[in-house]
């Protein structure tokens, strides 16, 4: 299955779950389904995540690219 439709199946499960009129019983075997189809797809974007690379002006106004988690866990470090 693709990510879009993986991620389309997640935004079916949180309908199904937040509109109220799931039975308890299937509301859980949602949530459960749920959960697997959103550590799947957090590892996607994980993988495509380490492949991105990032455009960053440096503070002697030059640009450099980087790796794109390395850029969050800068800004990361800067907001603390």
């Amino acid at each position: 299955m693709t990510f879009e439709k993986t991620l389309n199946r997640l935004n079916d499960i949180v309908d199904a779950i937040e509109n109220g009129n799931t039975p308890l019983e299937e509301a859980m075997s949602l949530y459960k389904e749920g959960i697997v189809i959103s550590r799947d797809c957090g590892e996607i974007l994980g993988q495509y995540e380490s492949e991105i690379l990032v455009l960053q002006k440096d503070s002697d106004k030059t640009f450099t690219l980087a790796p794109f988690h390395q850029t969050m866990q800068t800004q990361s470090n800067e907001e603390k």
